[in-house]
């Protein structure tokens, strides 16, 4: 009798054992990797050291000048926890996620006619080995529509063939003197299994093409950026994206945001203001990321923008592919799981 059971045992064991460890992108796994840990933590230990410098060299009171400069009022909203200067350690590598497109265009606006609350988005970027402000970093981001669709992408959460030509909540800004530039946007949809995020990616050392697009350079940190919970539960409960039925994922249930807060020592949520009584007024959000300038890291794509329209990356799962160690891993798993059943 169980000589008769013992291939089923074998299959639904198996089963489980697949269903755990996939063969496929995982953004939640590959931020974990100890390697891209420890790389997190030098960093935040090299930015770490220069919080004096900042304050003696005057960098951030400029920082504090120029987003109320932005909002045009006094220094007080900057008093206040709402917009305090959070220093941002952007994890590499890890998070680029499935949904990046290459050769976006350098524009602050971004916005593309989509419906959604205002977003006005204030970066400030600081070079952790000299503790200086990083001028003339392009900083790209990139997030879903209030419908929780990626522009430029296809087959992701219902988007249509034609997305794949558009440039919707994309872009690229570059740094000033003091490491600051803006963007234009709306607060960012939701759709299963991810908290409401932006991605960011940082570009160094590049250079502008004639249509207004980069080539070249290095990618030195990748990230993504959250918002505190009560922000958006304020903001899914308006329109256009109460419209949007995907289930919720709160920050405290997303893998990748307890990952980074739970030793501490990376903080991803925007600081924020509302610019006015009611949220479709817009916010006003701003960040400061402390990277190494020095790294350098790959940044797989799901997409490309060229002059004749957007392309699509297909192969591009294979930059997720696991590696020889993580097969070897699963199989000495898998035979262990044999063995004992053989022993039962």
């Amino acid at each position: 009798m169980l000589a008769s059971l013992l291939p089923l045992l074998i299959a639904t064991w198996l089963v489980g054992f697949c269903a755990a460890h996939p063969f496929e992108h995982d953004e939640i796994d590959r931020f974990q990797d100890s390697i891209v840990k420890k790389i997190t933590n030098n960093t935040n230990l090299k930015l770490s050291r220069c919080s004096d410098h900042l304050k003696k060299r005057g960098i951030q009171a400029r920082a504090e000048l120029r987003r109320a400069a932005l909002l045009n009022a006094d220094l007080d909203p900057f008093a206040s926890s709402a917009l305090e200067e959070r220093s941002c350690v952007l994890t590499p590598e890890a998070t680029i996620g499935p949904f990046w497109v290459r050769g976006e265009f350098i524009r602050s606006n971004i916005t593309d006619g989509e419906a959604g609350i205002p977003l006005f988005l204030d970066g400030h970027f600081i070079n952790v080995n000299t503790c200086e402000p990083i001028e003339d970093l392009y900083w790209e981001i990139w997030s879903c529509n209030s419908a929780g669709q990626y522009s430029g992408v296809q087959e992701h959460h219902g988007s249509p063939l034609s997305n794949l030509n558009t440039t919707f909540l994309r872009g690229l800004q570059k740094t000033d003197k003091d490491g600051s530039t803006q963007f234009k946007t709306i607060f960012p949809g939701h759709y299963d299994g991810r908290a409401t995020h932006i991605h960011v990616l940082a570009h160094v050392g590049a250079t502008v093409l004639p249509n207004n697009t980069l080539t070249g350079g290095h990618v030195p940190h990748i990230s993504q950026l959250f918002f505190e919970q009560d922000l958006i539960t304020a903001v899914e409960a308006t329109e256009p994206y109460r419209m949007n039925k995907a289930h919720i994922t709160l920050n405290s249930d997303d893998g990748i945001f307890t990952s980074a807060t739970g030793g501490g020592k990376y903080d991803p949520i925007l600081s924020y203001t509302m610019l006015g009584d009611k949220l479709s007024d817009g916010i006003f959000a701003s960040v400061a990321m402390g990277i190494d300038v020095l790294a350098s890291y790959r940044a797989p794509y799901a997409a490309e923008l060229t002059d004749h329209g957007g392309v699509s990356h297909r192969n591009g799962w294979l930059e997720f592919l696991p590696s020889y160690e993580q097969i070897f891993t699963w199989f000495q798993d898998v035979m262990y799981r044999i063995w004992v059943l053989f022993l039962w």
